[in-house]
Order: C-alpha cells, then structure tokens, then sequence
C-alpha cells in the first residue's frame, strides 16, 4: 500500500514514477545520457503509475454489482478499423486475463498486421468452434476433427469427420463455397503442408464457380508447418494464427460479457451453454451417431451465428448445409433451406438447429416440406405442444432444449 501511496505522490507532484526494474533501467539511461528525465517519458510512466493504482483500487471494491471498470492494457495497432477510416485502431488486454484461447495468446506467424474486423470475426468464429468442441466432448466423449470456414464471423460451412482432417476441411469449404471467398478458417487441428494446399486452392470450386483460390483472409490452428506457412504465406494479406489450445477449445465460463453502449455498457453472465442431449426432450426416436455429428454441427452454428436473430442451421453427414436468420422463425428457415438448396445441397435426411423456440408450426412445415427428419429447438411459447404434435405428425425426431436456454448470439 505504501508503495502505490508514494506511486501517487510522484505523480501528482510532477516528479519521477518508477514501478519496475525496466522502467528504473530507463531512467538511469536517460540521466547518465542527457543528465536528466525526458519529458515524454516522464508523462509516459506517471500514466503507467495512474492506470495501475486505478486498477488496484477497483479491485479493492467489494460490491462488483453496482460498481464496475473496464481497465486495458494496450498491446498494439491494428492495420485499420471496421472501416478503413475508421484510425486509429488498436488491441487492448483485459485485466487479469489468464485465458489461453484469449486473441492475444494466438501467435501470428504469417501475414500483414490483422485489422478491426479481422481481429472481431476471429473472435466470432473461435466461438463457433469452442461451442462444437464441447458439445462434441459432453455428448460422445471424444472431439473429432472440426473445421469452421465463415464470412464476416458467421460460419457458411462446417465440417465434422472422425477420419481425416482433410474430410473436415472438405465439408467446410463446400458448405457454401461462393459465400466462403475471402473468408476465415478455424480448425482444431494442424495445418501441414497438404492441408494448406486443400485451403488455398481447390480444382472442384473451379469447376463450379470457375475460380480455385479460395482467398482466405484468415486461418487460425494449433499449429502450422513451415511447409504449410510457405504455402499459405504467398497471399500476404492473408494472417495465419497458432494456439495449441485450438486442439481442445472451450468457452470462457467465467466473468462477465460486455457490449459498450452510448453513456455506458451492457454487462451479463457469460453465454456459456452446452448442448447436452440428456437434458433435452426428445419427440421421436433416438439420433443415430451420424445424425448426433449434424446436429451438433447445426447446433453450434445457430447458436454461435448472428444472420438477423432467429437462426437456422441444416447439417448432413456432419457438414454445414445452410444457415440463415430472421426476423421471424419462419423467414429465417426459408433462408436457410433456400440457401442449401442453391449450393445444390440435398436437404433430404437432414438435421436442423434453432436458437429461438418456434411460436407456430409454420416453421416446422417448412422443415419437414425439405426433408428434414431430425433436429433440435429450444422450448417454449403457448403453441408448444401443437409444434411437437405436428413434428411427431410428420415423423421428425427433435431434441426440446430446456426452455431457458436460447441462443440469441452478439445481439
């Protein structure tokens, strides 16, 4: 306590702060150079002391419920902002952040320095992958080889396979592989030499769409080979990010979520749910294995997307078909049965995944209209019990998620 009372004296008196055997070292070498402390640094470290007795000060508060602060650290610029005029932009630390899947625990070792939405859509993606990973480990007590491949975070294709990652990255790609252009890749796994090939260029995409680059802006994986980074480094707008805790990622379960908003911010429990299938009611007969990988894969893609609120995802063979939003339930099935079947995806025998109960059955129609034959959807609304009848109607088997649970993603 005394040394932070005396931190605040040299502040306040215009003299020298002085927190660390660095910034002693700099200060010596100022005055053996020069004779005396520059002002820029001078400024510099009476910031430094401030922001660190403010921290330590609002860690002494004791009722967190009513008053809360948001210190960071700053770490570095970003190329640019959501938008390009949009500067300065930059990364800052949390206080006290000890999560190994945080952003700033990714090493960069390939590409320009990343810019805002770079940095935003990493971070949707992550969550996407972490939601499939430990829904994967709490329902089959084993993680397979996951591939995520989005657009501006929202994931367009997922991949699921138990043997082989190339399968993986396959699945993901061919989700949607126009929308995918330019996109962003998460995996669970390392990226050798031959996956990077598979990720940078593709013969089938060429025969459809005329074009075999893929032209991702961002890849993100355990690991990756000097072959791989060799392969994948020729586009130099392309970032590659490394974190050996991709090989089994998790949701961050503790503190608090924030949104920043005009006068202040919002702040709530993290969004921390796991789909667990032993918690669910099922309507219908029991998932096979090959089902449980859809449904998991739908699941943690309508539940990690934000397509406009009441998303929708369709999976087959444990890969991403479509997915889509609102407003309504109805309209965000729609679009994401009308989005499969334009990728030229058979919707026959596939799973679905809501975030948001369905209030009507005229969501449920449309499903069972496309062959869908099993899903999942939170419970909930008055006209519960004539969206089950009409799904036992129709032979479709589907999870009830505990009513309180709804996905409702970066609203």
């Amino acid at each position: 306590m005394g040394e932070r009372s005396l931190q605040a004296l040299a502040v306040k008196d215009g003299r020298t702060a002085v927190m660390s055997i660095d910034d002693m070292e700099r200060v010596m070498s100022s005055l053996s150079g020069t004779g005396e402390v520059p002002q820029a640094l001078r400024i510099e470290l009476a910031d430094k002391a401030s922001f660190e007795i403010a921290r330590h000060y609002s860690s002494l508060v004791t009722d967190k419920e009513k008053y809360d602060m948001l210190p960071g650290l700053f770490l570095y610029d970003l190329f640019n902002g959501e938008n390009p005029y949009q500067v300065p932009a930059s990364v800052f630390t949390s206080e006290g952040e000890d999560d190994p899947l945080s952003l700033i625990n990714f090493r960069q070792v390939s590409g320009e320095p990343p810019c805002f939405t770079n940095m935003a859509d990493a971070d949707a993606i992550l969550r996407t992958m972490c939601l499939a990973a430990e829904s994967f480990k709490l329902n089959t007590r084993s993680i397979p080889y996951l591939c995520v491949a989005a657009k501006h975070g929202n994931a367009y294709g997922m991949g699921v396979s138990n043997l082989a990652a190339a399968h993986a990255i396959e699945k993901a790609l061919f989700g949607n592989p126009r929308s995918i252009y330019g996109g962003e890749v998460v995996t669970n796994f390392p990226i050798d030499e031959q996956l990077a090939k598979t990720l940078a260029n593709s013969e089938r995409r060429e025969r459809l769409l005329g074009d075999g680059c893929w032209m991702l802006d961002l890849v993100m994986a355990p690991a990756f080979t000097s072959e791989a980074i060799a392969v994948l480094g020729k586009r130099k707008v392309r970032k590659l990010f490394e974190n050996s805790s991709l090989c089994s990622p998790i949701l961050k379960k503790t503190g608090f979520e924030y949104r920043i908003v005009r006068g202040g911010f919002l702040r709530q429990p993290p969004t921390a749910f796991i789909l667990n299938l032993k918690k669910c009611q099922l309507e219908g007969q029991c998932f096979s294995e090959t089902e449980i990988s859809s449904l998991i894969a739908a699941w943690s893609v309508a539940f990690g997307s934000s397509h406009g609120g009441n998303e929708v995802a369709l999976a087959k063979d444990g890969a991403l078909l479509s997915a889509g939003g609102g407003p309504s339930t109805v309209e965000a099935v729609r679009v994401a049965v009308a989005r499969a079947v334009e990728c030229g995806h058979d919707t026959r025998g596939a799973t679905f995944a809501a975030d948001a109960f369905f209030p009507f059955t005229d969501a449920p129609s449309v499903l069972c209209d496309a062959g869908v034959t099993t899903g999942c959807v939170p419970g909930g609304g008055k006209h519960e019990p004539d969206v089950r009848e009409y799904f036992r109607e129709r032979y479709t088997s589907v999870a009830f998620l505990p009513r309180e649970f709804r996905g409702f993603c970066r609203h």
